[in-house]
């Protein structure tokens, strides 16, 4: 294959990169002394992309060189990604100072591209490299969002606690490819697409630990207990714009490889392994919720919450795969649903709070709420739809992304060993969902009926304003017609599908992995009789 097809099928990523760099340079002329002219420059990029997104359509699933594969979830990725990021770039228009605009701004568009190649990525190289893309820009935009103590403090935490998911991340896979004996994913040629990871009984003990391993850094991209430790930090020091990153492009990443590796398993896991994900949601949303309970500051709040809509995505991933089936019985089609509506409610908060500042520091506090709706309106307006949105409640998409998560967990036969488990975790999932509401609640009652203590006082400008109508009252819309969405998730899990047999996750037995675990462990150990 020629280089000048490779650019065509990846030209949404060159876009990105071109544009990334060009952003960089932008940044040491005099124009970046004007924000509107480097923030235009990288929406644009932005634009463009996204149209040769759509211009390209889905991949057919046949292209497979240099570690990539082009599949339907990458045309999915790319649009859900692009059309987010055109949002975020409103809601940091001016976050920047005016020496650092191009650097921000550039760093925004990498994390981006890390997430499209995350997506695409069919080697375990590429994935880790992907996914340390989209990480390691954030460590440095967070510092950069702010002048404050607490942003540097969130930036250092932030980074060692990462730097400790990549080591494990990076381990797991060393474990995975010795277990394969390649780095592929997936062997894709004319005839089929063929898994590489041993699965089911054949399954090795060097693969259940590195499977362990990976799900363990991967937590951490995600924000699942008890890898959720730095969320409420780091939420609090950045800004409120660059929080809405955080809650986003992370985690999109993180369950986007978590798909791909367990893809790579052909779905066939250890009753063990389930029972640590069904753990790990049911603490998540438990965890989250109750914690987001003690809190008065709203961004602190909200990065609890994260952590509980980290436990219902994962529900949805426990699920797995079901060949024909839409969100309402596909476990991943109802996670890509979900990803994609909490994308926007999430960010759709924070550009509310971006709108505002009180005296001289951003709007954090449910005190800083007080008397916003006899202010602002309009914002208000926004800002109560996209917290209904997170509660779940109609008429906002939330409702039906919650409701096609929870019914997923009921798809899996009567007859499988899951079911039970899986119909518990979504009743744990609906309490945690009411319980939730107690929180969000305050939110919406701070804005309208609570006393305003001191002024708030309009900044950001346009672009802030319009990045929360975009991202709110869309999900009116989308709770009238969710058809087009949900169409476009299920079509994105073609060849997850195809991967997994046409069939939902299925247990194996884990005591014929015993031995092989042992043996690994010997294998590590020093020889008794070595001199």
């Amino acid at each position: 294959m020629n280089d000048t097809c490779i650019i065509m099928k990846l030209l949404p990523e060159f876009i990105l990169l071109v544009g990334a760099c060009g952003v960089l340079l932008l940044g040491v002329t005099r124009a970046s002394l004007n924000s509107s002219i480097t923030s235009l420059v990288t929406f644009l990029v932005l634009a463009v992309a996204l149209g040769a997104s759509l211009q390209a359509g889905s991949p057919d699933g046949t292209y497979a060189h240099l570690g990539l594969w082009l599949t339907s979830l990458t045309y999915y990725a790319r649009v859900l990604t692009l059309g987010i990021g055109m949002l975020l770039v409103l809601a940091n228009w001016h976050q920047p100072t005016s020496t650092e605009r191009g650097e921000y701004m550039g760093l925004i568009l990498l994390s981006l591209l890390g997430l499209l190649l995350t997506a695409s990525a069919n080697d375990m190289l590429i994935l880790f490299f992907a996914i340390e893309l989209v990480s390691i820009p954030t460590y440095v935009l967070i510092a950069m969002s702010r002048l404050d103590k607490r942003a540097t403090e969130a930036c250092v935490k932030y980074f060692f606690l990462g730097a400790l998911a990549a080591a494990l991340l990076a381990y797991g896979l060393s474990f995975l490819y010795g277990a394969s004996g390649t780095t592929l994913l997936h062997h894709v040629t004319a005839s089929g697409v063929t898994a590489t990871l041993p699965a089911g009984s054949h399954m090795s003990g060097a693969a259940l630990i590195g499977l362990l391993l990976v799900i363990g850094g991967l937590s951490f991209k995600i924000a699942a207990v008890p890898f959720h430790v730095y969320v409420a930090d780091v939420y609090e020091g950045a800004a409120a714009p660059m929080t809405g990153l955080l809650g986003f492009v992370p985690k999109f990443a993180g369950f986007i490889a978590l798909i791909k590796i367990l893809a790579a398993f052909q779905w066939q896991l250890p009753s063990q392994v389930m029972w640590l994900l069904w753990i790990l949601a049911a603490a998540s949303m438990t965890v989250g919720n109750v914690l987001a309970l003690l809190q008065k500051n709203v961004k602190r709040m909200l990065a609890y919450s994260s952590i509980a809509h980290t436990g219902y995505m994962l529900v949805a991933l426990l699920v797995g795969p079901i060949a024909g089936r839409g969100p309402l019985h596909d476990g991943i089609a109802a996670l890509l649903f979900y990803v994609t509506i909490y994308g926007a409610m999430n960010l759709g908060v924070f550009a509310v709070l971006t709108s505002f500042r009180v005296g001289d520091r951003e709007m954090e506090t449910l005190d800083d709420l007080g008397g916003l709706a006899r202010r602002a309106p309009i914002a208000s307006l926004a800002l109560a739809i996209c917290v209904v949105s997170l509660m779940g409640l109609p008429p906002t998409a939330g409702f039906l992304g919650k409701m096609f998560v929870f019914s997923s967990a009921f798809s899996l036969s009567t007859t499988h060993a899951f079911h039970g488990p899986l119909v518990v975790l979504a009743i744990v999932g609906v309490l945690n969902a009411a319980i939730a509401a107690a929180y969000y609640l305050r939110i919406v009652a701070a804005a309208y009926m609570g006393d305003e203590k001191e002024p708030a006082i309009a900044s950001g400008g346009f672009p802030t304003r319009l990045a929360f109508c975009c991202c709110s009252f869309p999900l009116l819309l989308l709770f009238a017609w969710p058809i087009e969405l949900s169409n476009q998730a299920q079509s994105a899990t073609t060849e997850i599908v195809a991967t997994a047999h046409h069939s939902n996750t299925q247990l194996v037995a884990i005591d014929s992995l015993t031995a092989s675990v042992d043996d690994v462990a010997d294998s590590q150990a020093p020889s008794s009789t070595a001199k």
